[in-house]
């Protein structure tokens, strides 16, 4: 009787772990690295081949989130990597002011330019979301970049950080 419970858990266990890969099969490949988290201009025309700035992922405290390796596109100037976070801590709420993309990223190139307009494009599955990010940027004078990610709230066009991480990423030549 007790080896019939086990097996019986452990296939309910492993029926469950099987339901979840296969829910959030796209978003553990781009939280694996298995698919990069780039944005195309044009998907259906010639794809330029993306640099890889840092080799690892970053892992972020406050707030705590996980950046995919930063790629850049050189023929379209923009820096291109994905932001992971737990979609129950981090979500949208506009009685708390938080916007939909809920992080700010700014950054900072060696000249003090602030880049900071860029594109969002969510995956979301049962636990986590995931978030591609492109901002135009040319690294061709540039030496190093500050990068800060914000969880933010929004009043009007008021961005207030709530949680905010920095880090330095040097351009090798």
């Amino acid at each position: 009787m007790r080896s019939k419970v086990m097996i019986l858990i452990l296939t309910a266990i492993l029926t469950l772990t099987g339901v979840y890969v296969y829910a959030d099969r796209s978003l553990l490949a781009l939280q694996t690295g298995m698919t990069l988290p780039l944005q195309w201009d044009d998907p259906y025309g010639k794809q330029e081949e993306p640099i890889m700035l840092t080799t690892r992922p970053s892992q972020l405290s406050e707030p705590r989130v996980s950046l995919t390796p930063l790629y850049y596109l050189p023929e379209s100037k923009k820096l291109q990597f994905g932001l992971s976070y737990s979609k129950h801590k981090y979500q949208a709420d506009p009685s708390r002011n938080i916007p939909d993309r809920i992080f700010h990223v700014t950054i900072r190139g060696t000249d003090g330019q602030i880049f900071d307009k860029n594109t969002v494009i969510k995956t979301t599955g049962l636990f986590d979301e995931f978030q591609r990010r492109s901002i135009d940027i040319d690294l061709n004078d540039q030496d190093y970049l500050d990068i800060d990610v914000a969880w933010v709230s929004q009043d009007g066009n008021v961005l207030t950080p709530i949680e905010s991480s920095s880090f330095k990423v040097v351009l090798q030549e």
